[in-house]
């Protein structure tokens, strides 16, 4: 028995394919069906089914095209409406689903991270363990963060009820698992649900978990809730947005790069072709051969070209580096940058079903813009994408008086920390400072005075180049607002 790992760094999700004996089972396959596909032709393989650890809630999920391309049947503990070849299966208590010669995979219910987890037992023919997959309830050195539950009704559950529950889960039914085979985790460290301290992922087994990983020191659930508990990281605005369309899939991903084709260079066009069915009339899985495909036929519709808004009201994006758009912006423009965690912070700024407009400054930019935008789920937002041109600068910041400020800022600058607020506290570079985290701004920046100065900082730049340009758009154009950046390294922390 095979597994091939699949890792997408934008989100830091690891998915798989078990393959034995030309046939092959998907777990947690992320938007981007394209390197599954790419697999299963070269190793000339069948997929029998696609397994989904959890109702995905950090980042959109490709099961649903690779449903629809390969007819595999869709196993999980929740409902996934479609239409079409292949069957649902919801997964329960030893639910075995069989593939190559005689191999199992069985599911077991692990609620916790989200109420619908699972956790797989891959065994060979003889019955023997070849490898656990445990999606985000156990990871290296770590566990996922419970995730919100909207459809949870009860007033009496909340974050400390999902903790408790992961902790029956774990020590109750994957300790029992077989203790030296490996375990396939869904995660990394940089994913931002996960609780993995400076861990990355790496393969391990439950024997050296046990020994290894925090969470198992904790001899009771109500002391391992206080330990993940303490630092529960904020949820970003398109986590909503993911659980919500996640049980009904995504369009095919083609499609959600589609509005940026024109910006695309030409390596990158390829990734606008529609993938090729691998389903034949029985829904039995085979794939198609390149002669099957019509050349032409197969390319998702670009969006119409646009003209960027300039002047309104509308949410305009501009990726640029944080310099750029200082020397030059459209007006109400928010600048979240394509270098650094774009997903994540454009994900926390817009809101699930907000329209935005998209402005990148290079082909190579448009590509990881649009993938980024595409795996958490907001492509159908997006009105248009323009390649930056000098013409649209239609504002331009005054950088801010670095000696001035430094003589003394007290009093005469209002000084706004857009970090969280256990940073804000812990590590205080200006004494006086307004600590509003840079995803509550939208909400909050009412509470901002606006009768001298602004300076927007965070701990390295990122967050406050947002911040900044937010504070813009939503401010009085007689208030002046600096972004601090990168020169908050200059000031010490206070304690």
């Amino acid at each position: 028995m095979t597994v091939q790992r699949f890792h997408d760094e934008t989100i830091d999700q690891y998915s798989y394919l078990i393959v034995e004996g030309g046939e092959a089972i998907s777990v947690d396959p992320n938007r981007n069906v394209g390197p599954y596909i790419e697999y299963l032709e070269d190793n000339k393989l069948k997929l029998r089914a696609i397994i989904l650890t959890h109702r995905a809630g950090s980042f959109a999920s490709g099961w649903a095209e690779l449903r629809q391309l390969s007819g595999a049947d869709v196993v999980g503990a929740s409902t996934y409406g479609f239409h079409g070849e292949g069957q649902y299966r919801k997964a329960g208590r030893a639910t075995m689903i069989e593939f190559g010669n005689g191999c199992h995979v069985m599911t077991q219910l692990t609620p916790g991270y989200t109420a619908d987890s699972i956790s797989l037992v891959a065994m060979d023919a003889k019955g023997d363990t070849q490898g656990i997959f445990t999606g985000a309830t156990l990871l290296n050195e770590g566990t996922g963060y419970p995730l919100p539950r909207p459809e949870d009704m009860n007033p009496l559950h909340n974050k400390r009820t999902y903790a408790k529950e992961m902790y029956a889960s774990i020590t109750n039914i994957i300790k029992g698992f077989a203790p030296r085979a490996t375990v396939y985790a869904g995660f990394g460290e940089d994913a931002h649900f996960s609780k993995m301290g400076s861990s990355t992922h790496g393969q391990f087994n439950l024997t050296e978990a046990q020994s290894e990983n925090p969470l198992f020191q904790h001899k009771t659930a109500d002391l391992f809730a206080d330990w993940l508990l303490e630092d529960y990281p904020f949820v970003p605005a398109y986590v909503a947005g993911c659980q919500a369309k996640n049980p009904e899939g995504y369009p095919v991903w083609a499609q959600a790069l589609a509005p940026f084709r024109e910006l695309l260079a030409p390596e990158h066009q390829e990734a606008i072709k529609l993938n090729q069915p691998i389903v034949n009339s029985q829904g039995g899985a085979v794939i198609l051969t390149p002669e099957d495909a019509a050349d032409g036929k197969h390319i998702a519709p670009a969006s119409a070209p646009v003209a960027l808004p300039l002047g309104t009201d509308e949410l305009i994006i501009d990726t640029r580096p944080a310099a750029d758009f200082r020397a030059g912006h459209p007006r109400n423009a928010i600048n979240v940058q394509a270098e650094g965690p774009f997903a994540l912070w454009l994900g926390s700024i817009v809101r699930p079903g907000e329209d935005f407009y998209v402005l990148v400054d290079n082909s190579e930019h448009a590509y990881n813009v649009a993938q980024s935008i595409a795996k958490i789920g907001y492509d159908a937002q997006v009105r248009g994408a323009v390649l930056w041109a000098g013409g649209l600068a239609a504002e331009t910041e005054e950088p801010l008086d670095m000696a001035d400020f430094k003589k003394g800022h007290v009093g005469r600058y209002t000084i706004v920390d857009v970090r969280p607020p256990k940073a804000a506290m812990e590590d205080t570079r200006f004494y006086g400072a307004i600590n509003v985290p840079v995803w509550k701004l939208r909400d909050r920046w009412q509470e901002i005075p606006r009768d001298r100065p602004i300076v927007v900082h965070c701990g390295g730049g990122y967050q406050s180049a947002i911040g900044a340009s937010l504070l813009r758009k939503f401010l009085d154009d007689g208030v002046k607002v600096y972004d601090l950046g990168a020169k908050v390294k200059d000031f010490k922390a206070k304690r």
